[in-house]
């Protein structure tokens, strides 16, 4: 679905941003691309939509190279930017000039999310809110129907029924087959749609799970004081300690926490990371 092999960029003034990065995602994974500020999240999708091109190394995503930009290619693949700079037309015509590029576009879907984020074709993109039109261009994403999305902070500038009803949206309208790369530093308003998590440090891929494998292997949640010193990672709270443990035997959990092991990984990542990929802890 998405390979990339030795991939290196670099902006022309600056330390470069990737290095020997290599990155694999399976089909149909709703991925939450994490990382600290300046690590490279944007730039990475850009690279994998083919709007930058990496001076070393391989990308493969849908069978594609994305630097050729082929219009076979880019009809499968759409990036929403965090930044939306759209000219000054209404919604309706938006998507009247740029649906057509997409052969899977769906009316009805895209009818019902104008609808669901309290929307008027009739209004003019260039003159409402950066809510307003970061939901009109989420709902013209899920729309397309396409094999790949990729969103750069889609829940950035959106209130708080607004982030609700993006989440259910793409609930209710993501295919099996489809993938959605979700860059975000929301991640609690992303937390229940993402299956997997891919984690950028130090211009490489320091963590690359699934949800459902870590669930399986850490415990997430309130650490008794007799537990802190076995923990992988402990943090105060209102409610007390919390923390990370490794499960040795215990019954598989649903206490995944994004935030949790994110600041885990920051802080703790060599050792967090050699537990994982220990094979004597878990069997996959």
């Amino acid at each position: 679905m998405i390979t990339t092999k030795q991939l290196s960029f670099g902006y022309k003034s600056g330390r470069p941003v990737f290095s020997g990065l290599d990155l694999s995602l399976p089909q149909g994974s709703v991925v939450g691309l994490l990382g600290k500020n300046g690590e490279g999240k944007t730039t990475l999708l850009k690279n994998l939509c083919g709007q930058l091109f990496s001076k070393q190394g391989e990308i493969n995503v849908l069978g594609f190279t994305p630097r050729e930009r082929k219009v076979a290619f880019l009809q499968q693949v759409y990036l929403l930017p965090e930044e939306i700079h759209v000219p000054q037309i209404t919604i309706r015509r938006y998507f009247d000039l740029c649906a057509p590029f997409y052969p899977n576009y769906d009316e009805a879907i895209a009818h019902e999310l104008i609808e669901t984020f309290s929307l008027d074709w009739k209004m003019n993109l260039g003159k409402v809110s950066q809510g307003q039109k970061k939901k009109a261009l989420i709902a013209f994403a899920l729309s397309l129907r396409i094999p790949l999305l990729l969103l750069d902070e889609p829940t950035n500038g959106l209130d708080i029924p607004s982030k609700g009803e993006f989440r259910r949206a793409v609930a209710r309208h993501l295919s099996e087959e489809q993938t959605v790369i979700i860059s975000t530093h929301q991640v609690r308003d992303l937390e229940q749609l993402i299956d997997r998590i891919v984690i950028l440090e130090r211009g490489s891929i320091y963590c690359n799970e699934s949800i459902a494998d870590l669930s399986e292997r850490l415990y997430f949640g309130l650490v008794s004081p007799d537990e802190e010193a076995r923990a992988l990672y402990t943090e105060p709270s209102l409610g007390g300690t919390v923390g990370i443990l490794p499960l040795q035997g215990e019954a598989v959990t649903d206490t995944f926490s994004m935030e949790l092991f994110f600041n885990a990984v920051v802080s703790r990542g060599e050792e967090l990371m050699r537990h994982l990929h220990t094979p004597s802890d878990t069997s996959k």
